[in-house]
């Protein structure tokens, strides 16, 4: 999915992220006091959002400059392979907490395609 935007490398992302995310049990990994805004990425260990994944953490991050918050599949090696869903960026708390939803049902299902359930294995035969 491509979310079409116009590219600003002046765009920031809100203040208010960090507390947000935080809210939501993310916690900044990349976090470089002076020019956060500029790429923030969080994590999470949070059950809610490692259900089915592999890692058991899960990693979000927001590109201002192209207006787009990305999640994890849950299995992360870098973000080319490891994209889940992709939604706007959030501007205020409400967005963000709608954007939260919809990147944890949107990537459930690249979560099931790259990670499908095993079959238990039965003794004998």
């Amino acid at each position: 999915m491509t979310i079409e935007t116009e590219i600003d490398e002046s765009r920031r992302a809100p203040k208010q992220l960090r507390h947000w995310a935080e809210q939501h049990g993310f916690y900044m990994v990349r976090f470089r006091r002076a020019a956060w805004r500029d790429y923030p990425i969080a994590r999470t260990r949070k059950r809610r959002f490692t259900d089915g994944t592999r890692d058991g953490v899960r990693y979000f991050r927001v590109l201002p400059h192209l207006d787009r918050m990305d999640i994890c599949d849950g299995y992360f090696d870098r973000w080319a392979n490891s994209l889940g869903a992709s939604v706007q960026m959030p501007k205020t708390e409400a967005e963000f907490e709608a954007a939260v939803e919809t990147l944890l049902r949107k990537s459930r299902k690249r979560v099931a395609e790259t990670w499908p359930e095993e079959e238990p294995i039965h003794a004998g035969g």
